[in-house]
């Protein structure tokens, strides 16, 4: 792990959000593999090179920062590290500093119909009191409706070539604001 800086310990949380986009895993991987391409599909999130002299294309040791907030609520940010690509096969992550820390995948899989495209949360953690407060309130609940609203469909309306309008933006915007509007408190 290269610059990562382990941070106070708080709990881990971990989750697995999975779709099954209809389209062939080279072209799912297409979308997936190059951080130019993500901003097309990934509407809740803004995601920025470090360095741009060092390219887009997704390899161990490439870092980017990726920028968001729920709705209504502050931006937050956190450095990612790739730590491994298998082509067609998963994208290894470490949120190495920033708002959270921890390992995150994508993976990818060949099926009928198409290709099952999860999102995994393998340990990640909250760093600051402010976000450790909102994960105890809503758990994983937040990151689950951005993915099962926005995230997922959004890679699948790009690889489908539907569009992804202002119209379709906004109205996926109000949705995951429901969604989380909606999450019990944890515990409660």
């Amino acid at each position: 792990m290269t610059g990562a800086v382990e941070p106070p310990q708080s709990p881990e949380y971990r989750c697995r959000t999975e779709a099954l986009i209809p389209a062939p895993v080279d072209a799912v991987w297409a979308a997936l593999a190059d951080l130019a391409e993500w901003a097309r599909w990934w509407v809740v999130v803004r995601v920025e090179a470090l360095d741009p002299n060092e390219g887009t294309r997704l390899r161990p040791g490439l870092r980017f920062r990726i920028l968001g907030s729920r709705p209504g609520g502050p931006t937050r940010g956190w450095t990612v590290e790739v730590l491994d690509v298998v082509a067609n096969e998963r994208i290894d992550l470490l949120y190495a500093e920033g708002d959270l820390f921890g390992r995150t995948s994508w993976e990818l899989e060949p099926v009928a119909g198409g290709t099952s495209v999860a999102y995994v949360y393998h340990g990640v953690r909250p760093v600051n009191e402010e976000m450790a407060a909102a994960w105890r309130r809503w758990g994983s609940g937040s990151h689950e409706c951005n993915m099962q609203i926005a995230t997922l469909p959004g890679l699948a309306r790009y690889v489908g070539g539907e569009p992804l309008d202002d119209a379709w933006r906004t109205e996926v915007e109000a949705a995951v604001a429901r969604c989380i509007a909606a999450l019990p408190v944890v515990g409660a």
